[in-house]
């Protein structure tokens, strides 16, 4: 199949459909799949988009897995679909159920009190075991407000699996360096004593972004300073703690975008995030200088192509790309993340 060709059958199938379906595509989609997206946001404001889908029969989610399985819980009464089954997660593929159930067990027994959060960028099961332990759901935009939530409950809590999103939430809060841990699932008892353990407030899982982390640096944002004086930078707050600190901004993919949106006329921003949806926010806003603080692109998402949009759309009646997840697991995971959607 050609992309013209893809491109006349996901026309064709949007008019013969119509307000029965919806198509949701994340920031860092391509251009020529983004084109044809009902909703374009972040985690959160997909997430929230597909618990309020109301007409819609079937959600077709241009992202990553996590992300479909997530509409798919939001939305029980819908069929989500996936136009590429492996357009995975690195960072949600490094927190397995197991792994996590056996560190909760010796974190738990060093405190009076302890709350799991996990990033939405993590497995159906994962947030299931939140839910079920009292737990919650956090993105990148309301993470301090969901630590804030968690702290008023609890007096620890155990935050998987981006440890630099956890470090950095953590900074923001004030918590002292030597009140954060990170708990190593190779390392036996993580490689922390219990004693770090139970004088930690903060228990971080040792999980990382492979676009913002070890790919952006310090150094990057040094180095772009010197090419272009004087010019804002923002980070995405995957990367390292040393990197935000020199950046001097960060936060999620929407609050990148409320900053361009907020620049004037003339404005220069370097932005490090994935790239796709750097490029874009330099076409959409030409009054401004928008750079990338260096290419990165995440490989899972470029796996959803037009051919592979086109082909889900054929397929929606039988099924072919739909993503279901356990009830069991769904229930738990639900109650994580409507914990999160209240808050």
């Amino acid at each position: 199949m050609t992309k013209n060709e893809a491109r006349k059958i996901i026309e064709n199938r949007k008019r013969e459909m119509g307000e029965r379906l919806i198509i949701l595509g994340h920031h860092y989609q391509s251009d020529e799949v983004i084109a044809y997206a009902d909703y374009v946001g972040d985690s959160l404001e997909l997430a929230r988009k597909a618990s309020r889908v109301e007409k819609a029969d079937h959600i077709v989610f241009c992202g990553v897995y996590f992300m479909a399985e997530s509409a798919a819980i939001l939305a029980p009464g819908k069929t989500v679909h996936i136009p590429e089954r492996t357009a995975g997660c690195p960072l949600a593929d490094m927190a397995e159920p197991e792994d996590v159930e056996k560190a909760w067990r010796v974190i738990k027994r060093t405190a009076k009190s302890v709350i799991p959060v996990t990033y939405v960028n993590s497995s159906a099961r994962i947030k299931a075991f939140c839910g079920k332990n009292g737990g919650i759901v956090c993105t990148s935009g309301n993470a301090e407000k969901i630590f804030a939530w968690a702290f008023d409950r609890a007096e620890k809590i155990f935050f998987m699996p981006d440890m630099n999103l956890g470090r950095n939430t953590a900074n923001k809060m004030g918590i002292p360096e030597d009140h954060v841990v990170v708990w190593d699932p190779a390392k036996q008892q993580g490689g922390v004593s219990e004693q770090f353990l139970a004088e930690a407030r903060v228990v971080l899982w040792r999980g990382w972004c492979p676009v913002h982390w070890p790919q952006f640096t310090s150094d990057d944002v040094r180095s772009l300073r010197e090419k272009y004086p004087g010019i804002a930078v923002i980070v995405h707050p995957e990367a390292d703690p040393g990197t935000v600190e020199e950046a001097g901004m960060s936060g999620s993919t929407a609050r990148i975008l409320d900053v361009v949106k907020g620049m004037p006329p003339g404005g220069r921003l370097a932005i490090g995030t994935e790239t796709n949806m750097v490029r874009r926010a330099a076409r959409e806003n030409p009054s401004l200088e928008i750079v990338p603080l260096r290419e990165a692109y995440c490989e899972d998402m470029a796996k959803i192509t037009l051919q592979k949009l086109a082909h889900t759309l054929l397929h929606l009646e039988d099924g072919a790309c739909r993503v279901t997840v356990e009830p069991d697991v769904a229930g738990d995971a639900l109650s994580a993340l409507e914990r999160m959607l209240r808050v």
